[in-house]
């Protein structure tokens, strides 16, 4: 029927009606109480939340007044350490797919932001299934290009914009050989990264302006490419260096190779990361972890087991938890609940799928404390029993609707 349907424009206008009511609530902001509260930094409290400008103004058992939720639960919902978000819609669609640019192997320059979909069908999914946001990350290529923060609500890519950029992703092992002017081994990948890196070194400061003989021209500042500028401020620290990597050697190699050329560096994956862990805690390097239930299917990933972050854990690496595709996102919930049943702490399981990914770059979203962004989901039970329910979220204290096409689907036929 489409858009001449009336039904559909009465279901559009009503959205529409519910999206200016609610901005215009949490413009005057307002306050839940009786819930229990998980913070997103692996405690918890009893009380509610005051809201004030899109801000929590005040959390716990201080917060009294307000809409009553019955004791259910609150916690900053799940913000994905690195997942192809926004960026991938239907499988056999190439068309639709833009998490990688195949004309080129290295690709410095290349920004998420610049191919994220806000109005992505993937994303009011998310949204239902209780994920706020993600580190979306390009899927592709030797130096993939740069991830940013990006949150599943906005009505445009600059109003759902957390960070960016956030780093710069490095694919080391098999999983960056080949493509376009790629390397073929382990070896081409070392090589090809070390000579991009110390091909484009932090440049000299200007020389002091001197004074000029007549008819003598100032000296012309040095010109750059765009993939120049960006190693440039990825040397000097302003991004984090992203080593996708799976085997214990190409985790050493990362670790190696961060120390060498002074990166903020990171790790994501880590499937053997259980082997090297002492050494990657050492490095106090943060590592963006998953899929838990990552097999050892390959030969990068043969040590591969369920209790990899209950061992990385216990070895003192800090973790945020991610998953490898935009579809089906949310289990990432049931992917903790099983990195908890083989060891991991469940109170760091909540922080791993909340706030320890953002707290890495230090910005006030998977966590609720005083000044943090009011964002926040409520469910009916523990977040990682996947009979649990979200029955509501909330962004940036606007009360977003539960909704997606699938739901819609489903009201329509039942």
């Amino acid at each position: 029927m489409g858009f001449a349907d009336p039904t559909r424009r009465a279901f559009l206008a009503g959205v529409a009606a519910a999206a200016f009511m609610a901005r215009a609530r949490a413009a005057d902001g307002f306050s839940v109480r009786n819930a229990r509260i998980l913070l997103g930094d692996g405690k918890e409290v009893k009380g509610g939340i005051r809201v004030a400008g899109g801000k929590i103004e005040a959390v716990g058992p201080e917060v009294q007044d307000g809409e009553d939720l019955g004791g259910n639960v609150i916690y900053p919902g799940m913000w994905i350490a690195g997942a192809p978000l926004g960026m991938w819609e239907v499988d056999l669609e190439p068309g639709t797919h833009d998490d990688g640019e195949g004309m080129n192997a290295v690709v410095p320059q290349a920004r998420v932001v610049d191919g994220y979909n806000p109005r992505s069908e993937v994303l009011p999914v998310c949204r239902v299934g209780g994920i706020l946001g993600a580190l979306v990350t390009p899927t592709a290529g030797l130096v993939a290009g740069q991830c940013a923060w990006l949150r599943t609500f906005g009505d445009s890519t600059s109003d759902a914009l957390v960070k960016d950029p956030a780093g710069m992703l490095f694919r080391l092992g098999h999983a960056g050989t080949g493509g376009n002017g790629g390397p073929t081994s382990r070896m081409g990948v070392a090589t090809m990264i070390r000579d991009l890196l110390d091909a484009n070194p932090i440049p000299d400061p200007p020389p002091e302006p001197k004074k000029l003989k007549k008819g003598e021209e100032p000296p012309k500042p040095p010109t750059y490419t765009s993939a120049q500028l960006a190693l440039h401020a990825l040397r000097r620290k302003e991004m984090k260096a992203i080593f996708a990597v799976e085997r214990a050697s190409d985790i050493r190699m990362a670790l190696e190779m961060a120390a060498a050329y002074g990166l903020d560096g990171m790790l994501l994956g880590c499937a053997e990361g259980h082997l090297v862990a002492k050494e990657i805690a050492a490095a106090n390097m943060p590592v963006l972890l998953g899929p838990v239930t990552t097999q050892p299917s390959s030969f990068d990933t043969l040590a591969a087991r369920y209790d990899n972050a209950a061992l990385m854990h216990a070895a003192g690496v800090k973790l945020a938890l991610r998953v490898g595709g935009a579809h089906n996102a949310r289990d990432l919930t049931t992917e903790a609940g099983i990195a908890v049943a083989y060891g991991l702490p469940w109170e760091q399981a909540i922080a791993a799928i909340s706030g320890n990914g953002p707290g890495f770059w230090g910005l006030d979203v998977g966590v609720l404390r005083p000044g943090a962004e009011a964002s926040f989901v409520l469910t009916d039970g523990d977040p990682l029993q996947p009979r649990t329910r979200v029955l509501r979220t909330w962004g940036r204290g606007v009360d977003l609707p539960v909704r997606s096409r699938q739901t819609e689907l489903y009201e329509r036929f039942r």
